[in-house]
């Protein structure tokens, strides 16, 4: 009965021990997300904007998107779906530069990326 005892403890150790190779963020106290503002690339009148979440723990993400404008345009581009990696177009923007900055929404709050510049020819 020995015999048969230690090779299933040890089977049981090893399983258990496997199971627990990720990362176990379920003690980590949840906090708004930690955003990235990517890049603006102009495609014709309007531009594509791009966004990343490098964390949002314990906290599904809601809304993501970005706020932009010029010195007297202040608008909203909401991504079509809350993800870590996540793009908005404008809407068709006239010559001249702009700035925009990301944002992301989960449970706990609203963060904001950097402040990128663009310019429209």
């Amino acid at each position: 009965m020995n015999r048969l005892f230690i090779p299933s403890f040890f089977l049981l150790t090893l399983c258990s021990a496997l199971a627990s190779c990720g990362e176990d963020r379920s003690g980590e106290q949840p906090f708004a997300p930690t955003v990235e503002t990517g890049t603006a690339t102009q495609e014709a009148d309007s531009v594509m904007l791009t966004g990343f979440v490098s964390a949002s723990p314990n906290s599904t993400l809601r809304q993501c998107g970005f706020d932009y404008g010029n010195d007297t345009l202040h608008l909203k581009a909401i991504a079509p779906e809350a993800s870590t990696t996540f793009s908005a177009y404008t809407d068709s923007l006239g010559r001249g530069e702009y700035y925009a900055v990301a944002f992301a929404t989960n449970g706990v709050g609203t963060n904001h990326g950097d402040t990128i510049r663009f310019v429209v020819e």
